[in-house]
């Protein structure tokens, strides 16, 4: 019996060592690495909230409801400045799509700005068929939006541009609009076949590819010193174990 209670208590104990959950709340694209490393990571489980995007990454660990948060871009000063702590896991490209049926696969940044703010409609002024140009562009609240913002279209507003949520829709309304293009982390494409991928000003987005043009920090956030469990995984990620979960949608930290 003695013996019975024994294992019963070393069973109890193992079961209450892996039940530890990290709240992960933010960036959608941080979010699958958190995803995929939610099956291999085996010290603690993940819960994920994707819906408030980097801003809610931000805000979740200042307000305290998230113990960790995740930010893909740059983080903002003022959020710095209220003690948040913020640890690069690696560099993703946000990617640029057209349907499969497009001929186009090679465009530059202004090409791209173009289409964006609105200055070319036709994909026959980029060398493509005669057929409307249809942007599509992530919701305010993805990082992504505000990132390829700023570096192709150097802060000038969109024009044209319908808008989808959450941002794995754009795959959705690319694969089903020939004239349709899109923009969307290169953490989403994986396993995706029948879509085009368009390389910028020669350059392709891949995990390999440090040199994308349109490409971002990604940050896992903490509001101020890191819980030991919380503490314990970002220091995984960036391990070489860790760095291998990243490199499998992202470009690693090396």
């Amino acid at each position: 019996m003695k013996c019975f209670y024994s294992v019963a208590l070393l069973l109890l104990l193992s079961l209450s060592a892996t039940a530890e959950t990290i709240q992960y709340e933010g960036s959608s694209t941080i979010g699958k690495f958190i995803s995929d490393a939610d099956k291999i990571y085996p010290h603690a489980s993940f819960s994920i909230n994707v819906a408030s995007e980097s801003q809610g990454g931000e805000l979740c660990v200042i307000n305290k409801s998230c113990e960790l948060g995740g930010v893909a871009r740059a983080v903002d000063s003022g959020v710095l400045d209220q003690g948040v702590q913020a640890i690069k896991v690696g560099q993703d490209a946000i990617s640029v799509l057209v349907n499969v049926r497009n001929p186009i696969r090679f465009l530059s940044k202004q090409q791209l700005k173009d289409i964006f703010t609105g200055k070319v409609k036709n994909w026959s002024e980029l060398g493509g068929d005669d057929l409307a140009i249809r942007p599509y562009i992530v919701k305010t609240a993805s990082a992504t939006r505000h990132v390829f913002q700023d570096l192709v279209m150097d802060g000038e507003a969109y024009s044209g541009a319908k808008e989808v949520s959450p941002d794995r829709k754009i795959l959705a309304s690319v694969l089903h609009d020939r004239g349709a293009i899109g923009q969307l982390s290169l953490a989403f494409l994986k396993g995706i076949k029948r879509i085009g991928v368009v390389s910028i000003d020669g350059q392709r987005a891949t995990s390999s590819n440090p040199n994308y043009p349109i490409s971002r920090p990604l940050y896992l956030v903490t509001g101020g010193q890191p819980n030991d469990k919380v503490k314990a995984f970002l220091s995984w990620a960036q391990s070489e174990e860790g760095q291998s979960v990243v490199r499998k949608r992202f470009v690693g930290l090396n």
